[in-house]
């Protein structure tokens, strides 16, 4: 068995190397190979494997091709904390923002496990969204074109209060909910996706990230001026120019053009990403402001805000020295 278990692994490794993109639960049976998985060149390499060996496959894809779950999920609450498993104890890995439209790929129970989209998979309770067909999803994101900047919307059932990017539809100055709930802006702002955009360009992106998320309290997998971690403001940010990147600091490491390092910053242009490890991985990213300063989300500041990272604190001293690299995007 040894040798099965070693080609799994290689099947793994090539058709889904990232268990936050893809799905790949796959158990060595008594005489046999079971799971599921998300990958249907995965499903397909575990069929050819078990076939040449003899085996039992009892490999399921994700989402069912059957219909059994409905194929879309939107979010209708003001945002959904993302786990690792479907249990409520369970780690928080990221969140999806109100009107954001999901991918269902299977359903447990009061669970369903989603794609984000930004590509992340994770579990979240199905009291957080709708769902139903792929064209319902695609109409409520055609409409759904302006966003929350803090907005709080008064409606018949009361004021609804949604996070900085929270997706909602826009005509005639009455706002739609993903619920279906209509009603007016009472506190915040709701803009149309192309105007913040164009606000955005013209913007310096760290500048804008103090903006929106200034004083945000830090928390592991948060997206919002709730709290936020610091991928998740980077991602934000780049998002209100158009630019999507992944949700973690290591895969956001893979994205742009790598810019030399260098110890005063020379070089450096406003906006570019300053990536630090801990440990040998990749664990923290700041946007460069210029001047030696950083914005970031920190738990060792408590939140977002800018620092000097040349400033002598003993925080920022450690900070540069685990400086591994900077990209531009």
């Amino acid at each position: 068995m040894d040798k099965i278990e070693r080609a799994v692994d290689d099947i793994r490794r090539k058709w889904a190397p990232d268990g936050r993109l893809a799905v790949f639960e796959i158990s060595l049976l008594p005489k046999g190979v079971g799971g599921v998985t998300s990958s249907r060149d995965a499903r397909d390499a575990l069929r050819r494997l078990a076939a040449d060996a003899g085996l039992v496959e009892k490999v399921d894809l994700i989402p069912p091709p059957d219909g059994a779950v409905a194929p879309a999920a939107v979010v209708t609450a003001a945002l959904a904390p993302l786990l690792g498993e479907p249990r409520v104890a369970a780690p928080r890995v990221s969140e999806v923002l109100h009107g954001e439209v999901l991918d269902v790929l299977e359903g447990r129970d009061d669970w369903l496990r989603v794609r984000a989209p930004d590509g992340y998979i994770a579990w979240l309770n199905a009291g957080y969204v709708a769902t139903g067909p792929t064209d319902w999803a695609e109409d409520w994101a055609e409409r759904a074109t302006a966003r929350s900047l803090s907005a709080d919307i008064l409606t018949t059932d009361g004021r609804r209060r949604l996070p900085t990017g929270a997706r909602v539809a826009l005509r005639r100055g009455v706002v739609e909910l993903a619920d279906g709930q209509r009603g007016a802006v009472a506190a915040g702002s709701v803009r149309r996706e192309q105007e913040l955009r164009v606000e955005a360009r013209h913007l310096a992106l760290p500048e804008l990230a103090q903006k929106w998320y200034a004083g945000a309290p830090y928390l592991w997998g948060g997206r919002t001026e709730w709290g936020i971690d610091c991928s998740g403001l980077v991602q934000a940010v780049y998002a209100a120019r158009g630019i999507r990147l992944p949700r973690d600091t290591d895969q956001q490491f893979g994205q742009g053009r790598e810019i030399a390092l260098a110890s005063d910053g020379v070089g450096f242009e406003a906006a570019d990403l300053m990536f630090f490890a801990e440990r040998g991985r990749v664990s923290h990213v700041a946007l460069w402001a210029g001047a030696g300063r950083i914005v970031h989300a920190a738990l060792s500041r408590g939140g977002v805000g800018g620092d000097n990272l040349f400033g002598p604190e003993p925080r920022m001293v450690r900070l540069r020295d685990s400086l591994v690299g900077v990209r531009r995007l």
